[in-house]
């Protein structure tokens, strides 16, 4: 269930947004549908416009179920708020009581509602609403609900009117619009002023507290009660003006709506007054509760300090007493006590009278005692029940004072109780005695031995115990715990019996006991700890030794690995080999040592683990710290097994390696020639690049895909052998190569698919607009014999009236012409899915087209429906019953075909037999095709004649039914003609089984008299080649007769079942057939021996003559193609089509002028005799004007051919058949069409009636045949020789009769003769197949395998054969599809000349630009030749003239440049020229726009390559020549002896200037190099480092040229890596300066240099690049650094801070790198903590440094007092004089070596003691053996001094204590103590602001990498010098400018400047960098 209503404190009501109307729900408007009927209505008989009811107000219906009751939405929608839902539904009391009943919301449950009734009825209550929900009563007629009833169409009644009356009252007058405007305005200004007076008296009950007065509280109750009556006066205001307003009727709505807005705010106004009131009150009500309290409480107090004061003083009056009974009492117990001691500790004589006296004495006190006791108890308990009367306080004080002195009587209670029977219990009680001080004397002996131990201990707060005092504190603690646990054992046993004051003295000794065994406990815990921490130094000790030994062993793995660190990166076998196993033998031994470290490390921190914690911390960080650098060890060594594992892989993957490399290499030329076809305007270029390009890409995708095969049976093979992780790494890296390459193969196929797509997108756009249009005009011509033309149109003729004749037709042209248009919209919809975007425009264009005239076909069809049904059915029918006759026909010939077998001959002769068989066979085929053809065009037609209209299709059913039913009769008797035939050729079978026998006889037969020869025993083994010819033919004609035979009689096996006679005849046969194979086999023995040879031979001759056959036909193809394809390209067919077009044109004079072909002959020749060849071109070019025809206006080069090709005799001369011959016509007859004696159709008769496929000839033209609108020529048949007239085309398109054109023709035959050519190939295909197979079958004998090798070669020869066929074809295919467009293009050659004309007016400009486009690249080409030919390095070196050349070409190339956007421009303002829909020569213009276009980026592109090239020409001159110059400049240096670069920067550079010029440059280099440094070449390097003037920086930088190491790499001593010696292994990153180089091992292929290491200044020979191309060293950049902040330049590598300081580099100074970055390691420091024995100072010192300096050490001339001792002034015991007494622990330094006394026994040493420095003699050791001072090894000397500090750390030591002097005693407290420090990067630099140079730390936050490229962050002013202060400004820098750094950084004052050069335009001047401010203006 939805959740219920908000609680009301959660102010959950929100106003209904008003209705705009008066009315609940609008109007139905007229001739709706009624309304559902109303389950319930809601009305209002309020006066009052209350806010929110009309919300309200309408019909209700049910809408669901809610808390088991009815659920009710309003019908009605609210005007203006349509939105708004209206829900009415019962919620129960889940929620409590104030949440249940009845309610109105905008939702079921919903947090919004209007009105409530808290009802639980069954149905809503008519009356009792609250409305608001939570107003304090329900308004009488407020709101009504009742059972609703059908609504009616008229509106809901108003506020206004009667609920239910029939009619409203008249509505009252409105008040005016501006009246009700202001009373808005009015009323919103109350409610304005409301809200404000009600928000400050909300604020002022905010601001109270509980603390607040009552007055307060009061004044703010009466402001909050004054609001609410302002409040309602305002609502009561606000309703009347509602009320008002409403009355205005619709023009008052927004005044409505406008006066509602208001009544939300007064709400939330009145909710918050209520809920502040409701506060206050609750406020005040607590105040007076308050007040109340605290006056009763005061009374209260008053009454309790009077009754105190009186029960006080009784208490002072009562107690004296009391504690005067109590004293005596206690007294009179302490007196038995003590006449009872002395008996206990001294018992008298027990004989004598005395002890009688005395223990009856003490009973009798003892008595007294007990009843003093007891008086003073009664006392207390009298007194203790008047005192709980007092008052609290008196009672508290007198309880607790009798509380004490009931505690005093029972403790003296307590003590008196042994000694009421003392007498009976004396002896016990002096026994125990004895025994109490044995255990005393025991427990002291103890606690002293206890106490020793622990003195002996007390050192090990301070520091760790050595081994000897740990063992001597064992040894003392081991007895006291004995004596200890026998004291507590006695104890134990006495407690059991023990009672009274023994008791207590025996617990007083059994705490003692706990006393003492705690502090053993603490004593033996610290031997523990002192043990512990004595195990964990050796443990620590022997943790790094482990540690060491790995780190050690790590070295040995480098050593191994040297040989490949020279720089080749496979070595010879042998050496590889060796190296390789020397590195892995490192590295086991290695990883044996880093496991057992590992192991004990691991087992060290489990143990640690369960030392006290302080220890456990301690130890665990040091095994961590070993931890971490055994870590370094093990990475390390992973990355040398994982080297080690590649060199193994590349050693062992060396072929593969070469075969990837080899196929990636293949797919880069792949790439470069497929580039073209991945040109983004691909449609610009042309047919033939694209073709030639796609030719290309194949011929490079076969050598890629090749190697690409290749490489991965390498790689497949090698992933076989391959064992382990690390081989298939490595071999699935190259496999990572190779996809990588195969994708760029994929990507080049898939350029190529899509140029060869592009250009079939091309050939289907034309051949398919070719036939969609061919189509168009057929549709056209059967839509204007179907639909009116405009003038029937115009007189209301709606439809033609077409003939049958004619709707035939039509039906047939349609019929065909949508075959072809389906097929076109099938073909176009493939093909525009699969072409270029651009080609897809003009295919969906033609499908649009194909789509149209399909549409139109069908409108035509659906136009002609009724009389098309009945024709169609008609001709359904009429060829119907053509078919089934020609199946009865068929029939006839069955019956002639069986007519042998019925003369009454069972049993026919073979032959006979076999001619009849095949007769039958082929009259069934006849009949059943017949039949076939019949039932299935019956049964075709009869589908779509149902779909005809009744009418048509009911004559033809029935007219089917009658032809199928004699269809059906043939088909039954051609069933038993079959079954008849079945019969007959199982006998006629059984015959030619017998006789394939007796052939198989006759053969053996021969093939024995052929072996007989070499059977004979004379025989001679070497036989005539023609007998073992003979013989071997003879064996095979024999085993193909048995193989026949065998398939033959195997056949006939079926054919027998059920036949006994057959069966017979079979079993006879068979056996005959196996007799003759016993004989065959024989005979085979004799043969086999020499069939091999004669197989061999005969394969080898039939093979070659195979080929021989193959080349013949291709070349036959080859020669027939030639017309189409050679030389002559089709020139001959274009020429034909020249001649057809001028004897159209002559034909159409000859008719004008009734001319024959000898008057037109006569006319050309000029007489009777013949035409030359010349004449009939002079008279050719005279007829186009002549007869005004552009059509023949031919060109000289074409009226000479078409002279030539009339002249059929090559005579020279035309005679007049050569003449007549060009206006010959053949025509091929398309259909069936009668030929008549006379043009004109209806007058005609017909005199011969043409097929389909006959053949006419003519020399006439066509003519119109007027009655029927048809064309029709005059023909004579062939070869009848029938003339007449022939209808070229129906009047509804239909072709009857098509011309026969020369290339139909010539195609025709070539096809025919190419497949014939195809089929004879790939029948030698398979020819040569089967011989390989066959030979391969015949064993491994000499001839054979010879035989196969031949005939390998041969098919080898065969199947190029078969690639020049296929290639044949495909250019005979392309030619026949661009035949067509050239042959239209001569065809309107003239239409096309002056298009051209005009299109070439419009290309000509575009053509100049081109010109001077190409011939701007022929310069920038002529220009960059000399360049680009140099191929060589010695050519590059040899060139002399590089700089002129590429400003040259620069200077070509900007022409050029120039050229190309000129003709872009041109080309792109000529093509807004072209027509919208170009054709003919403007498409070709347009095309040759788009060429041009094209062209343009082509050339931009080749004067970027071309000028690239030029450029990368002098990069690699300059990369020739920099190292030369740059190493005879050091050379130069080194021999001038200058010091450093700056030196001969200067001395090149010009007096006050600060660059060098070009020529100084060139002339210092000329002068170095001599004949090798070529000026021009100079200067190309002088501009590459900087032109115009090379700064310092740049000189320096050309100077010192640097490498990185990327890979770790040995340096050597020697150039030569075979000889030269490793110094040491460069770690990668490390910087080195070059100092010679590069130089190239020829012999080895590697690049080396020599340089010098800045880590440590190590020169040698380092390899740059391995053979194998793997970088070892990349060029880079001198390094430079920046500080960050202000830190110390220090004179020496020293740890910092250690060094002297030069001078303190402020931030953002530039630092050049000079030495390093090199790692600076530290030895591990000793701390130790310790105390001054001059003051007992406690702090941390330092004994060593990391440095190794020595602060303090262990110093054996420090001794302890072990015994108090005298010190003394002489050595002499005898006769010397005390000074004074040595403590036990007071330290002394010995100053003489000690004296062994031997007289005396004594050892005495002189000292001087630390406490005063008072010297004397000390006794070290007494002549009784006792020890009074010993050496002490808790004590250092400092040695220099060292501060005391008060931590650990000495990079963090925190305070320091004081300063320990020289020669200060310390004694050690903790430790000593190893302090490991982290190594440090020290680099040494020079600032370029001053040149000072040193050494400082790199870190991150000091320092930072810097760069000479600066950008702007603040626009800021570049001056012309330094000093800003009134320089001249260069011009103002702006955000996001780069400057280059050229000099500096200098301070200008606070300021930081640095000169520079802008980027944009090159300004130099000085800018800053950091203003005096610290606002950073650039950073780098």
């Amino acid at each position: 269930a939805p959740p219920p209503p908000a609680a009301p404190g959660k102010k959950p009501w929100a106003p209904a947004r008003p209705s705009t109307s008066a009315s609940a729900p609008p109007a139905r408007p007229g001739g709706a549908p009624p309304r559902a009927v109303a389950a319930l209505t809601v009305s209002t008989q309020s006066s009052k416009d209350e806010i929110g009811i009309q919300t309200l107000v309408g019909d209700y219906k049910e809408t669901g179920m809610n808390h088991g009751k009815k659920v009710y939405q309003k019908m009605q929608k609210i005007a203006g708020h349509e939105e708004i839902k209206v829900y009415l539904y019962y919620w129960d009391q889940r929620d409590g009581s104030d949440f249940s009943g009845w309610w109105f919301g905008d939702q079921v449950g919903g947090s919004q509602v209007w009105a409530r009734c808290a009802s639980h009825g069954p149905t809503p209550p008519r009356a009792g609403w609250k409305v608001p929900w939570d107003a304090p009563r329900a308004e009488p007629g407020l709101l009504c609900v009742e059972a609703g009833s059908a609504p009616s169409a008229t509106p809901a009644p108003s506020a206004s009117q009667s609920f239910g009356s029939s009619a409203p009252p008249p509505p009252p007058p409105s008040p005016a619009a501006g009246a009700l405007a202001a009373k808005v305005r009015k009323a919103t200004a109350q409610v304005d002023a409301l809200e404000a007076g009600a928000q400050n008296a909300v604020a002022a009950a905010e601001g109270l507290s509980p603390n607040s007065e009552g007055k307060a509280i009061q004044d703010v109750q009466q402001q909050l009660q004054k609001q609410q009556a302002v409040l309602q006066e305002v609502q009561k205001s606000l309703t009347v003006d509602i009320s008002e307003a409403r009355r205005g009727g619709p023009s008052a709505t927004t005044m409505v709506t406008e006066f509602s807005k208001l009544s939300p705010r007064l709400r939330k106004v009145q909710q918050q007054l209520a809920e502040e009131n409701q506060k206050v009150r609750a406020m005040q009500s607590k105040a007076q509760a308050t007040v109340a309290n605290a006056k009763k409480a005061a009374e209260t107090a008053a009454a309790t300090k009077a009754q105190e004061e009186t029960d006080c003083r009784k208490l002072e009056e009562a107690l004296p007493a009391t504690q005067e009974v109590v004293a005596l009492s206690v007294d009179a117990v302490e007196a038995v006590t003590s006449l009872a001691a002395p008996l206990i500790a001294e018992p008298p004589d027990e004989s004598g009278d005395l002890l009688k006296q005395a223990m009856d004495e003490i009973e009798s006190a003892a008595n007294e005692a007990q009843e003093k006791i007891t008086e003073a108890r009664k006392d207390i308990n009298m007194k203790l029940q008047g005192a709980r009367k007092f008052a609290p306080e008196t009672r508290k004080a007198a309880l607790a004072e009798y509380s004490s002195l009931q505690q005093k009587l029972s403790d003296a209670q307590k003590r008196l109780a042994p000694y009421r029977s003392f007498k009976r219990e004396f002896r016990s009680r002096v026994q125990a005695r004895k025994q109490l001080v044995e255990v005393a004397e025991e427990l002291s002996a103890a606690e002293l031995e206890v106490e020793k131990a622990s003195m002996m201990v007390s050192a090990a707060e301070h520091g760790q115990l050595s081994e000897d005092e740990i063992g001597s504190a064992e040894k003392v603690v081991a007895p006291a715990k004995a004596s200890i646990e026998k004291a507590q054992s006695k104890i134990d046993n006495r407690m059991r019996g023990a009672d009274g004051a023994m008791k207590d003295e025996l617990a007083q000794m059994l705490d003692k006991v706990k006393g003492i065994r705690k502090s053993l406990d603490t004593v033996v815990m610290t031997i523990r700890r002192q043990r512990e921490s004595l195990s964990v130094q050796g443990m620590l000790k022997k943790a790094a030794q482990k540690v060491d030994a790995a780190a050690q062993a790590l070295t040995k793995c480098q050593e191994a690995e040297m040989p490949f660190l020279k720089g080749i990166e496979i070595l010879p076998a042998d050496e590889s080999t060796k190296a390789i196993e020397d590195s892995e033998a490192a590295a086991v031994k290695t990883d044996s040592t880093i496991n057992a470290a590992k192991g004990f490390l691991k087992a060290k921190l489990q143990e640690a683990a369960k030392y006290v914690k302080e220890l456990s911390v301690s130890v665990t960080e040091e095994l961590t710290a070993h931890q971490s650098r055994l870590e370094v060890v093990v990475k390390k060594l992973d990355m040398f097994k994982k080297e080690t594992s590649e060199r193994r892989m590349a050693a062992l993957l060396a072929e593969v390696v070469e075969a990837v490399s080899e196929t990636e290499k293949k797919v880069v030329v792949l790439k470069g020639v497929a580039e073209v076809l991945s040109t983004e305007d691909l449609e610009s270029v042309s047919v033939d690049t694209l073709k030639e390009a796609i030719e290309k890409t194949g011929a490079a995708e076969k050598e890629a895909g090749a190697a690409m095969a290749k490489a991965r049976k390498i790689l497949s093979q090698k992933q076989r052998e391959a064992k382990g992780q690390e081989s298939a790494s490595a071999l699935s890296k190259l496999s990572g190569r190779l996809s990588a390459a195969q994708t760029e193969l994929s990507k080049a196929r898939k350029a190529a698919g899509s140029g060869e797509r592009l250009i079939k997108g091309k050939a289907v756009l034309a051949e398919e607009e070719a036939r969609v249009a061919e189509a168009e005009v057929a549709v056209r011509a059967a839509e204007k014999r179907v639909k009116p033309g405009a003038e029937e149109a115009a007189l209301g003729i709606e439809a033609a009236n077409p003939t049958d004749t004619e709707v035939e037709e039509m039906s047939a042209s349609l019929a065909a012409s949508q075959k072809v248009l389906k097929a076109s919209t099938r073909v176009l919809e493939t093909a525009v899915t699969g072409v270029p975007g651009s080609m897809k425009p003009a295919l969906q264009k033609l499908l649009e087209r194909g789509k149209a005239g399909l549409k139109t076909i069908g409108e035509l069809m659906t136009l002609t429906k009724e009389q098309r049904e009945r024709v169609m059915s008609e001709a359904f029918v009429r060829e119907g019953r053509e078919l089934t006759v020609a199946t009865e026909a068929a029939l006839e010939r069955v019956a002639e075909a069986e007519m042998p077998f019925l003369k009454g001959l069972e049993v026919l002769p073979a032959g006979e037999a076999t001619a009849a068989m095949e007769s039958s066979e082929e009259a069934i085929a006849s009949v059943q095709t017949a039949v076939s053809a019949a039932r299935n065009f019956i049964a075709a037609k009869n589908l779509e004649i149902k779909q005809f209209a009744e009418p048509a299709s009911k004559a033809a059913t029935s007219e089917f039914a009658q032809l199928t039913e004699r269809v059906n009769a043939g088909a039954s008797r051609l069933a038993q003609f079959k079954k008849d035939t079945e019969a007959r050729k199982k006998i006629a079978m059984m015959q030619q089984a017998a006789e394939k026998v007796t052939t198989l006889e006759a053969e053996v037969k021969k093939l024995g008299e052929a072996a007989e020869p070499f059977t004979k025993e004379d025989a001679d083994k070497d036989q005539p080649e023609e007998a073992t010819d003979r013989l071997v033919v003879q064996l095979k004609a024999a085993q193909t007769a048995m193989e026949s035979t065998k398939r033959f009689l195997s056949g006939r096996q079926r054919d027998a079942k059920g036949n006994e006679a057959h069966t017979e005849a079979l079993a006879e046969l068979n056996t005959r057939v196996q007799e003759t194979q016993t004989a065959m086999t024989k005979h085979r023995k004799v043969a086999g021996a020499y069939e091999a040879k004669y197989t061999a031979k005969t394969a080898i001759a039939e093979a070659e003559a195979k080929l021989a056959a193959i080349d013949e036909e291709v070349k036959k193809a080859t020669e027939a193609a030639a017309p189409l394809i050679g030389d002559e390209a089709g020139e001959r067919f274009l020429v034909g089509q020249s001649l057809r077009t001028l004897a159209t044109a002559l034909r159409e004079r000859m008719r004008e002028k009734c001319l024959t072909h000898e008057d037109l002959f006569r006319e050309a020749a000029g007489g009777p005799a013949p035409l030359s060849s010349q004449g009939f071109a002079a008279w050719l070019a005279k007829q186009s004007e002549a007869i005004g025809r552009e059509d023949i206006a031919f060109g000289d080069a074409r009226r000479e051919a078409m002279a030539r090709q009339l002249d059929a005799d090559d005579d020279g001369k035309i005679s007049l058949d050569e003449f007549k011959a060009m206006f010959l016509q053949r025509f091929k007859c398309l259909k069936e069409i009668s030929v008549t004696d006379t043009i004109d159709v209806t007058k005609s008769k017909t005199v011969a009636k043409l097929e389909g496929g006959e053949m006419l000839e003519t020399y006439h033209g066509p003519q119109a045949d007027e009655s029927g609108g048809m064309m029709r020529i005059e023909c004579k048949v062939l070869p009848s020789g029938v003339t007449g007239f022939v209808t070229m085309q129906g009047n509804q398109g239909t072709k009857f009769i098509e011309p026969v054109l020369p290339l139909a023709g010539f195609c025709e035959e070539l096809e025919k003769t190419v497949d014939a050519c195809v089929k004879s190939v790939q029948k030698s295909s398979h020819f040569f197949g089967a011989k390989m197979s066959e030979l391969s079958n015949q064993g491994r004998d000499a001839a054979i395998v010879q035989a196969k090798s031949e005939v390998a070669k041969l098919k080898a020869k065969a199947s190029a054969s078969q690639g020049a066929i296929h290639k044949l074809k495909h250019q005979i295919e392309e030619a026949r599809r661009e035949f067509p467009k050239r042959e239209r293009k001569e065809r309107d050659a003239h239409i096309y000349a002056k298009e051209q004309r005009e299109a070439d007016a419009l290309l000509a400009p575009a053509k100049l630009k081109g010109e001077a486009m190409e011939a701007a690249l022929a310069a920038v080409e002529a220009e960059t030749k000399p360049m680009l030919a140099l191929k060589t390095a010695e050519e590059l070196t040899a060139f002399a003239t590089p700089l002129a050349a590429s400003e040259a070409a620069e200077r070509a190339a900007e022409a050029a440049i120039a050229a190309v956007e000129s003709t872009k421009e041109v080309v792109a303002a000529q093509q807004k020229l072209l027509p919208a829909v170009a054709k003919g020569a403007m498409l070709d213009a347009k095309r040759d726009f788009v060429k041009m276009s094209g062209r343009a980026e082509v050339v931009r592109r080749k004067v970027k390559a071309a000028l690239e090239g030029v450029r990368e020409k002098c990069s690699d001159i300059v990369a020739a020549l920099e190292p030369l110059v740059s190493d005879a400049m050091r050379a130069e240096m080194r021999k001038q002896g200058m010091a450093s670069h700056e030196q001969y920067f200067l001395a090149l550079c010009p007096p006050n200037d600060d660059s060098i010029s070009e020529a100084a440059f060139c002339k210092c280099a000329a002068s170095l190099l001599g004949e090798v440094g070529k000026p021009e070449q100079l200067g190309l390097l002088f501009r590459s480092i900087e032109a115009g003037g090379i700064c310092k920086r740049k000189f320096q930088a050309f100077l010192q040229r640097y490498y990185s190491v990327v890979r770790s790499i040995a340096i050597t001593n020697d150039f030569s890596i075979s000889t030269g010696k490793t110094l040491r292994k460069l770690d990668a990153e490390e910087l080195i300066e070059l100092l010679e180089g590069p130089r190239t091992d020829e012999k080895l292929g590697v690049t080396r240099i020599m340089g010098r290491s800045l880590a440590d200044g190590v020169e040698g020979w380092v390899s740059v690049r391995g053979n194998q191309g793997t970088p070892f060293l990349k060029e880079v950049e001198k390094r430079y650094y920046a500080s960050v902040v202000e830190l110390p330049l220090e004179d020496a590598f020293k740890a910092e801070g250690e060094a002297k300081v030069v001078r303190a580099l402020k931030a953002d100074e530039v630092l050049e790198l000079l030495e390093g970055p090199r790692k600076q390691t530290f030895e591990a420091g000793t701390r130790v903590k310790g105390k001054a024995s001059s003051d007992g100072a406690v702090g941390w010192f330092t004994a060593k440094d990391k440095n190794g300096v020595v602060f303090a050490e262990a110093d054996s001339k420090y001794y302890s007092c072990t015994a108090a001792v005298a010190m003394t002034d002489a050595k002499d015991i005898k006769d010397c004089k005390v000074l004074r007494k040595l403590a036990v622990g007071e330290l002394f330094v010995v100053e003489e070596e000690p004296v062994d006394e031997a007289e005396s026994g004594i050892i005495r040493v002189k000292g001087k003691c630390l406490k005063d420095d008072l010297s004397g003699w000390i006794t070290l050791k007494g002549n009784a053996g006792t020890v009074y001072a010993e050496q002490s090894t808790k004590h250092f000397c400092v040695l220099q001094e060292t501060p005391l500090t008060q931590e650990f750390s000495s990079a963090k030591p925190g305070e320091e204590v004081r300063k320990l002097a020289k020669g200060e005693a310390m004694q050690v407290l903790e430790g000593p103590k190893q302090e490991n420090h982290a190594p440090a990067t020290r680099a040494k630099v020079k600032a370029l602001s001053d040149g000072a140079t040193g050494w400082i730390t790199l870190k991150k936050g000091s320092t930072r990498s810097w760069t000479p490229c600066y950008r702007c962050q603040a626009e800021s002013p570049m001056h012309k010098v330094m000093i800003a202060e009134g320089a001249e400004v260069v011009r103002h820098i702006v955000v996001g400018e780069e400057l280059e750094f050229l000099e500096g950084p200098a301070e200008d004052g606070n300021a930081l400047r640095i000169k520079a050069k802008a980027a944009k335009d090159g300004a130099v001047g000085w800018v800053s960098v950091r203003d005096a401010e610290g606002k950073r203006a650039f950073q780098c």
